[in-house]
């Protein structure tokens, strides 16, 4: 059976249901694996499909794509072993709310933007949370597990959502300048107060993520991506050095200093963005 105007066979995701089920009979290791076990796989296999969409191949993507949905399904396993949930109530449950997230599909409500989808969104998931204990601040929900920079990204955008914002991105590097002002002075103190120091550098990188947002950048990838900047030019650093017997530990940093910048700008193919 294909589904209807996606060409998806269904057969396939049939197929790989059916893996599931007798890995999870016959499989002495998946057998015994529990939710707690069962969490860390399945934030590897998102941050390992993450990686695979910000290089860009496609055979690595889909095959990045295919774990991560085969986690999905093996975690929908588990917990009905374990708590009795059912993979068909989240399907039901996440098809129904979009239904109701998404007045201007599935109802009669007309919107003229992304915008306006987004404000909707915001003032309905509110609406839901009414009366739910725990949930009575926007920014409730929230996963504290959450990478610190995707954490703040996301409240500010939910802050956003309700006009709580910034006008343009000037004004916010204004703050980001205003922020590292804070920074420059406390260290200008003969003894500076570490948890100052720390608090201040909180805030820097608070705005700093706000700009990210003010410019259509994501700051977790944005961080990712300089990560892996830094750590192709130092492992250049590191083999230009081993060809000549050595080693970062017994060279001076400006013969390390004089690698970086040849290979910073020898460009792409050299390891620089």
């Amino acid at each position: 059976m294909t589904g209807r105007g996606t060409g998806l066979d269904w057969r396939v995701f049939d197929e790989l249901l059916g893996i599931v089920r007798r890995l999870r009979q016959e499989c002495p290791w998946d057998r015994k694996q529990t939710v707690e076990s069962t969490r860390p796989l399945v934030l590897n296999e998102a941050y390992e499909l993450d990686e695979a969409l910000a290089a860009g191949e496609p055979g690595h993507i889909t095959e990045e794509l295919g774990d991560y949905l085969f986690m999905g399904l093996f975690l929908a396993d588990v917990l009905a072993a374990e708590r009795g949930l059912r993979l068909e109530d989240s399907l039901a449950r996440i098809s129904a709310k979009l239904r109701r997230r998404h007045p201007h599909i599935y109802g009669a409500e007309r919107v003229e933007s992304a915008e306006q989808v987004l404000e909707n969104w915001e003032r309905i998931k509110q609406d839901e949370k009414r009366g739910r204990p725990g949930r009575e601040s926007l920014l409730d929900g929230l996963p504290p597990a959450l990478p610190a920079l995707k954490q703040a990204q996301l409240m500010q955008e939910r802050c956003a959502r309700v006009g709580f914002d910034w006008d343009d991105s000037s004004d916010v590097l204004a703050k980001v300048e205003e922020e590292a002002d804070e920074i420059r002075a406390e260290l200008a103190h003969a003894r500076p107060n570490k948890a100052r120091v720390a608090e201040e550098l909180g805030d820097l990188f608070f705005a700093l993520v706000n700009l990210c947002r003010h410019l259509g950048v994501d700051a977790e990838s944005a961080l990712r991506d300089a990560d892996t900047k830094f750590a192709t030019r130092f492992r250049r650093i590191e083999r230009e050095l081993a060809r000549d017997g050595r080693t970062p530990s017994d060279s001076s940093l400006e013969e390390m200093d004089a690698i970086w910048d040849r290979v910073k700008h020898e460009g792409p193919e050299a390891g620089s963005h």
